[in-house]
């Protein structure tokens, strides 16, 4: 099948160590990455991805549920993995296939080590999420107390890290709460790591804080998500795009003045014949229905044309009138032109949506 004659994401790895080297210079040599590939990789894949990432020379995986955490470990990638909003029913699953969980709350935490113990397992890796406000999951102070309690009779588990999550680094507006954040980080994590005879990691900056705050707060680990696929809380042109969605042309037709495109005949040509080529690709697929009726703008051979009607399940149609445009010829969806930020700023949302958005039975092409 040649890459020329199907949709498909490409995914470029050269722009994806790019970025890395970009988000490692603010960091220590022996700083530990850990990289966010839930959600399918942010689009960009699972498990080739993930070998991949492996191969570069990351230290930690994170996912979302124990599935993609299994679909990565059935890939045949060695990287410990930490699925970070795991149900409780799911922690035998997890120990089955040597997925590591995030465990929020002292019932939780209970529950695994309960779990690990009729399994056999000794010094299980598990991580400690710590609220320090951004209130969805974590410990905060007096359940932490509580969990001490716990420590010494729980034999079937190890802390492997401790860690938090940012609720506004990227947002200069809230760097008052951001430096709470850090100050409350230092000390429920020095609470913890008191209570034990060994040293687990500490990770609490996500992409924007390595941007901003590495000098206060880079601890043992960091955890880079959107970064990596380009997004910078300070400049993107320092980034490089690593997903172009491109989709072949399929029909171009020349219609008359009066005609219409699409259902409910959304799309009108208006004064002059038009040539509307028609896209291999629709909702379905990840181009959002939204984009319909010229609000959006594609790329062919190096020409911008706007949608034209509305975006169907599988099919899209946009207007090339004055451009040669044949059956086959790929379209740009987006990359560099369009890049994801003009989409997201169009659909008023923001890039981890039009990345999260492009659908599994989309084919994934690496390009390295």
């Amino acid at each position: 099948m040649k890459e020329n004659l199907f949709t498909h994401l490409e995914v470029n790895i050269p722009n994806i160590k790019h970025n890395l080297r970009y988000f490692r210079s603010f960091l220590k040599e022996e700083t530990k990455i850990l990289i966010l590939v839930k959600a399918n990789g942010y689009g960009h894949g699972t498990g080739e991805f993930s070998r991949i990432l492996e191969e570069i020379g990351v230290d930690y995986l994170a996912v979302a549920s124990s599935m993609e955490g299994i679909a990565i470990k059935e890939a045949g990638v060695k990287l410990p993995v930490i699925v970070l909003s795991p149900g409780m029913e799911e922690y035998p699953l997890l120990l089955q296939h040597g997925l590591e969980p995030s465990l929020p709350c002292t019932e939780a935490f209970l529950r695994f080590v309960k779990e690990a113990e009729l399994l056999g397992k000794k010094a299980y890796p598990v991580h400690i999420k710590l609220d320090t406000g951004m209130h969805r999951l974590g410990f905060k102070k007096d359940e932490l107390e509580d969990l001490a309690a716990y420590l010494p009779n729980a034999k079937s588990v190890q802390i492997a890290s401790v860690f938090s999550h940012f609720a506004a680094s990227p947002a200069p507006e809230h760097d008052e709460y951001s430096k709470l954040q850090m100050a409350l980080f230092e000390d429920l994590s020095s609470f913890l790591l008191k209570q034990l005879d060994y040293k687990p990691l500490r990770h609490l900056l996500n992409s924007p804080g390595i941007e901003r705050f590495a000098k206060e707060a880079e601890y043992d680990m960091v955890r880079l998500g959107i970064g990596l696929y380009g997004m910078s809380c300070i400049d993107n042109s320092l980034l490089k795009p690593t997903a172009f969605l491109r989709t072949p042309v399929l029909q171009v037709k020349t219609l008359a003045p009066g005609e219409t495109v699409g259902y409910v005949r959304a799309g009108l040509v208006k004064d002059a014949p038009a040539r509307i080529a028609t896209l291999a690709i629709g909702y379905a697929d990840g181009v959002n229905r939204h984009l319909s009726g010229g609000k959006a703008h594609f790329s062919v051979h190096g020409h911008r044309v706007p949608t034209i009607g509305n975006v169907c399940m599988d099919m899209c149609m946009v207007d090339v009138t004055d451009i040669d445009v044949k059956p086959g010829d790929m379209v740009t969806i987006f990359g560099e032109d369009p890049t994801i930020f003009e989409l997201a700023e169009i659909l008023g949302t923001i890039p981890y949506e039009i990345l999260t958005s492009v659908a599994h039975r989309v084919h994934r092409v690496f390009k390295k």
